[in-house]
């Protein structure tokens, strides 16, 4: 009840955070920081130390993905999925600011302690940091096609994410004079720095697991039933069948301020010119067919 409150109230104000050197943006900002500890407690309480060993038998499970391929769906699914009775859902990208996922992210002495071999949920990572110990945690990864992730990326900078921290605030400022080619163009290159890492050391992997975004958005079903088999999770047969019957991935009408705008794949070639998709297609050309996407 209380993260529900904290959320709503975050939400009503954030449009006062785009006022540069505005005594509400200082507020809105002080506010976020105070609460983050109250919001994410079992992170916090984590990476302090002070979060003991779980009681669950459950073997730890970690989520890699990139932006803008459903994390947050597939976060709250994944959850459900295996149960909070079995794991606690650790959000360390959500509670850690861009500097500090950088500072803790790429310290595997520190990640030891923070990464537990039964009962916690981690995820979702935006990039294959270096943690340690991998090998002995349950890992999915969810990949889309890139071409798409850098179309959705754009719209949801410059019109539809949540103003929550000042990085995001600074990038909807800076890109605001970008066209969508100029910007997918740009990204690109560490976009892909990504997926050939993912592709190179992750993939074939016996304890990872890869799932495309388009199978799940096109049979969600046979999609959480493989995924639920990679975690070891028995009877579950109804929980995937609840899971299916609440979820929808229809959007009635494009709106790009909406955090849903687009689930459709193959997005990329109704937005960007044919000149912009055949450089994406060059750079991750050897990506797109390991992931078996079309060229």
């Amino acid at each position: 009840m209380l993260k529900k409150i904290i959320l709503k109230t975050q939400k009503k104000f954030e449009k006062y955070a785009t006022k540069e050197n505005s005594i509400g943006k200082r507020i809105y900002m002080s506010c976020l920081t105070i609460m983050r500890p109250v919001y994410f407690n079992n992170e916090f309480l984590l990476m302090n130390g002070l979060k003991g060993d779980s009681k669950s038998t459950q073997q730890s499970v970690i989520f890699f993905t990139v932006n803008k391929s459903a994390s947050t769906f597939i976060k709250k699914t994944v959850a459900a999925l295996i149960g909070k009775e079995k794991v606690a859902h650790i959000r360390l990208t959500a509670y850690l600011t861009p500097e500090k996922r950088e500072k803790y992210f790429n310290n595997p002495a520190f990640m030891k302690k923070v990464f537990k071999e039964k009962g916690f949920f981690y995820g979702a990572f935006m990039a294959p940091y270096p943690f340690p110990n991998m090998d002995k945690l349950k890992i999915f990864l969810v990949l889309r096609d890139p071409r798409d992730v850098l179309t959705s990326n754009y719209f949801s900078t410059l019109f539809n994410h949540p103003l929550t921290a000042n990085d995001m605030i600074d990038k909807r400022k800076k890109y605001a004079d970008y066209d969508i080619d100029k910007y997918v163009l740009e990204f690109a290159p560490e976009l892909h720095s990504r997926y050939k890492q993912y592709c190179n050391d992750f993939l074939g992997k016996e304890n990872v697991l890869f799932l495309k975004y388009e199978d799940m958005v096109a049979d969600f079903k046979p999609w959480l039933q493989k995924l639920a088999r990679h975690l070891d999770l028995e009877n579950r047969d109804q929980k995937i069948e609840e899971l299916v019957e609440a979820t929808s991935f229809k959007v009635k009408k494009e709106d790009k301020k909406s955090f849903v705008r687009n689930i459709t794949p193959g997005d990329h070639k109704n937005k960007l010119k044919p000149e912009t998709i055949a450089t994406l297609n060059e750079i991750f050309k050897e990506e797109l067919i390991k992931l078996k996407y079309t060229i």
